[in-house]
């Protein structure tokens, strides 16, 4: 993947320019896992809001796993050029120094295996073609450049419960839980919300004191919590919600929580460094609540439970009366399967036979978690193999 400028056709390319330092690559996972209905979970079932999906994964967006492979280096030019992995959903933010978001892509790309795919500046216009010949760029230098990952890997998909929230409890918990002295102005301590599972402080620090609902989705407000993210699905709808940011008028570059946490301006507080970046790459990504470890620990639906009776849901029709129990497409949660583009999915005669089985043919998790996070992997079929993936034997 590459770009001659990554700053032309941008609105304040020069401040950007100024400003940019590296260029993040994400991948948002394709979504397989579903309960079957519009709910926040088996255990929540009729809690507001459930944006459309079940389960959400977030008070910002209808949302799915998103993962940060990395970063890789921008040219003095603006130029750009990387191996990225194939058949992969990637989007991309131009970062500063301190890998705060300046600018963010909101929409998708990907590459073939083997193809070599350019852009002309972040937004590019479709009549416009580069101005500078591809050979005198900095970023052509050498190689490609190799993604460089954070500390956590590329693999790991951020939880606000399991990542950051420890974060507060230990940089800000003195003064904003207990009998703190902030604690009235901004309580931090782990409770309840009147957001069913989405607790507090999370409602507050995403959407702001006072915050409200609009049917399944949050309330329009013009003000936004001190994280930062942007709100990209409030309710009632408005065609803007769907222009382009403004470069450096959001996310962490213009966040009031990342700027306490890391300044040092506020009672001397200076969160650590690498404590710190998790907390930009969290606000980066629109403030997840739930990650992947959260999904793979919920069930798959019970067929039994009167819950999980009827569904609303495509694919139920005339010949499939509950997609619980009939359906080729059976909702799953802790059997989502993952979607591998290295193999035709025509390979298999139904849906369920691509699916990991152990030895007794009983259909097994794709994805398991260790007591300390590492995320193991079991492919199949068993001869597919993913990268920085950990095989599990069959149980």
């Amino acid at each position: 993947m590459y770009s001659a400028d990554i700053f032309q056709n941008v609105p304040l390319a020069e401040e950007l320019r100024q400003k940019a330092r590296y260029l993040r690559i994400l991948n948002l996972d394709n979504t397989t896992f579903t309960l079957g209905k519009k709910i926040q979970d088996a255990d929540n079932p009729s809690c507001q809001p459930h944006m459309h999906a079940g389960p959400p994964m977030s008070l910002t967006v209808n949302d799915g796993i998103k993962r940060v492979l990395g970063t890789v280096p921008i040219g003095p030019d603006g130029s750009v050029s990387f191996e990225a992995p194939p058949n992969t959903a990637l989007h991309f933010q131009i970062l500063d120094d301190q890998h705060r978001a300046l600018h963010t892509m909101r929409s998708f790309t990907n590459l073939m295996p083997g193809e070599v795919r350019g852009c002309v500046g972040c937004h590019e216009q479709h009549s416009r073609t580069p101005a500078v010949a591809l050979g005198t760029l900095a970023a052509y230098a050498g190689s490609p450049a190799q993604i460089t990952p954070y500390p956590w890997g590329p693999e790991r998909s951020l939880g606000y419960e399991r990542d950051i929230q420890p974060l507060l409890d230990q940089s800000c918990g003195a003064c904003h839980q207990g009998e703190g002295e902030g604690r009235e102005k901004l309580d931090l301590t782990l409770r309840p919300g009147g957001f069913g599972v989405f607790s507090e402080p999370y409602v507050t620090l995403t959407l702001g004191p006072g915050a409200g609902l609009h049917g399944s989705f949050p309330a329009r407000r013009t003000e936004r919590g001190i994280a930062g993210a942007i709100i990209a699905q409030q309710a009632p709808w408005r065609p803007e919600d769907y222009t382009t940011v403004p470069p450096l008028s959001t996310l962490s570059y213009r966040s009031q929580l990342v700027e306490i946490a890391g300044s040092g301006k506020h009672h001397d507080v200076k969160m650590d460094p690498q404590d710190l970046l998790k907390l930009i790459v969290w606000v980066d990504t629109l403030a997840p609540y739930r990650g992947e470890r959260e999904v793979r620990e919920m069930a798959d639906p019970d067929p039994t439970h009167p819950l999980f009776q009827k569904s609303d849901y495509p694919p139920s029709d005339i010949t499939v009366e509950c997609v619980y129990s009939e359906s080729p497409y059976r909702p799953r949660m802790r059997t989502a399967p993952l979607v591998n583009r290295s193999y035709r999915q025509d390979e298999f005669p139904t849906m369920e036979s691509s699916l990991p089985r152990d030895a007794q043919g009983n259909i097994v998790p794709p994805v398991e978690f260790l007591p300390d996070g590492r995320r193991i992997e079991r492919p199949w079929p068993p001869q597919v193999l993913r990268s920085a993936a950990i095989s599990l034997p069959s149980q």
